[in-house]
């Protein structure tokens, strides 16, 4: 009899906000990310609450938000705003949860979990002639327990740092919930002393400046991925330091006694040999090396599919169609590049932003990109001659869509191949006529 006077007691003393907080766990028992998608199941509202407990929808209002800010429940933004605990959702999303989510975050995570290969997919020649070191990378990030270090060697350019976010990206799909610490050793070239202090960190007085304890990538990437861009820039002492950790999993901020310890997987990215400028010692300690290849050894297929790629980027960038002319893209093919797609890409977007320019006053919602944007650095186009166009491209945000009858990616390869028999300037006085200009035959 006192044992439920009390716990009457206890509920009557009850306060608001302890109440509302039952609320949601209770309810966010159910929750299930694919079961919450389909009906809500698992998410509260603001007037559901403010019904349950017959309290006032704004003053319910401001107490889910005071909720939020401490961390307790998390607002998941949609119409209506539903809300979950935060303990529930980390059960699903890991370190992935914030005090705010989008709707669309959920269903993206469940596409991710979904779709555990999609990452690699979103690189061109996935199956084509990036497959080989694709089945590298997922070797690599698969071998247990966080991964197996890994080398990326290619020319600038080449998208040794896309590659590595993909590669982390698949083990996020596969189940690692550590993070992504990425460090360019480049930026830090003639300061090797803060390089180190950045990669490993340091305590107060280690050096001139060091007022402050300061934590290391090393420590945030602890059962993640450390990516190393422009590794050759790493000194002699940091490759020790590093294949010390790879070996005993021990480290030491600059200036302290204290080993600590992290377990994670080292992706590092060199432009050069690595027998000129790394460690034998730290070498033997790479068990996997991975060779990309340049934009000129690329498939012309695949040549096509990124230059159009990269088109397809401005124009969501720019959120307008961008129409293009396939003698242009032919000639962007032909072109040698030193920079690779890096290269490509900023020519790309120089088009565009002339095109853009050009645009500006008259507010169409396309931009048209052809031979007369090319700086003459690029190709001389010599005095007024006329383009007939028979057949263009429209990108857009969303797709690509052949305005012809004829198979445009075909119809670029054989401008293509005219170009490597008879020579740039060759060919395109023959394609250009005599009066390229004002005046020519645009759509």
């Amino acid at each position: 009899m006192v044992g439920g006077l009390l716990i009457k007691e206890v509920v009557f003393y009850m306060t608001n906000k302890e109440k509302i907080y039952n609320i949601i766990v209770e309810k966010s028992k159910e929750f299930d990310i694919q079961k919450f998608l389909i009906s809500r199941k698992g998410g509260i509202t603001t007037e559901e609450v403010a019904q349950l407990l017959k309290m006032a929808r704004p003053n319910v209002s401001f107490i889910l938000n005071h909720l939020v800010r401490e961390g307790k429940i998390v607002k998941i933004i949609s119409k209506p705003v539903y809300y979950i605990e935060k303990n529930r959702l980390a059960y699903f999303l890991g370190n992935k949860v914030k005090e705010e989510m989008l709707l669309k975050d959920l269903i993206d995570f469940l596409n991710l979990r979904k779709e555990k290969e999609c990452a690699f997919e979103n690189i061109i020649g996935h199956d084509g002639s990036l497959k080989g070191q694709i089945e590298q990378a997922k070797a690599a990030v698969l071998y247990p327990p966080y991964g197996l270090h890994t080398l990326i060697i290619g020319p600038p350019g080449s998208g040794k740092s896309f590659f590595a976010e993909m590669m982390y990206k698949f083990s996020l799909q596969n189940g690692r919930v550590g993070p992504l610490e990425v460090l360019n050793c480049a930026d830090y070239y003639n300061n090797p002393q803060l390089l180190m202090s950045h990669l490993f960190g340091h305590v107060k007085g280690a050096y001139t400046g060091a007022d402050v304890d300061k934590i290391g990538l090393v420590e945030k990437a602890d059962k993640g991925i450390l990516f190393l861009d422009e590794v050759h820039r790493l000194p002699p002492e940091g490759q020790e330091m590093l294949f010390y950790l790879i070996d005993k999993g021990v480290y030491r901020r600059l200036g302290d006694t204290v080993e600590r310890t992290a377990n994670l997987m080292i992706v590092a990215a060199t432009t050069e040999k690595p027998d000129s400028f790394l460690l034998k010692t730290f070498m033997r300690r790479i068990p996997v090396i991975i060779q990309l290849p340049s934009f000129e050894g690329r498939p012309l297929n695949e040549k096509i599919e990124i230059i159009v790629y990269l088109f397809k980027e401005e124009a969501k960038r720019l959120n307008l169609n961008i129409i293009v002319h396939p003698e242009l893209i032919s000639l962007l093919l032909s072109l040698q590049y030193e920079g690779n797609i890096g290269e490509l890409k900023s020519i790309i977007q120089l088009l565009c932003s002339k095109a853009f320019l050009m645009n500006y006053e008259t507010k169409r919602n396309f931009l048209k990109i052809d031979l007369t944007l090319l700086p003459s650095v690029y190709f001389n186009v010599g005095k007024s001659k006329t383009i007939n166009f028979d057949k263009f491209l429209i990108i857009s945000s969303e797709i690509e869509r052949e305005i012809d009858k004829y198979d445009f990616y075909e119809f670029i390869a054989m401008k293509y191949n005219e170009l490597k028999e008879k020579g740039i300037v060759e060919i395109f006085e023959i394609m250009l006529g005599d009066n390229f200009g004002k005046n020519g035959n645009h759509p």
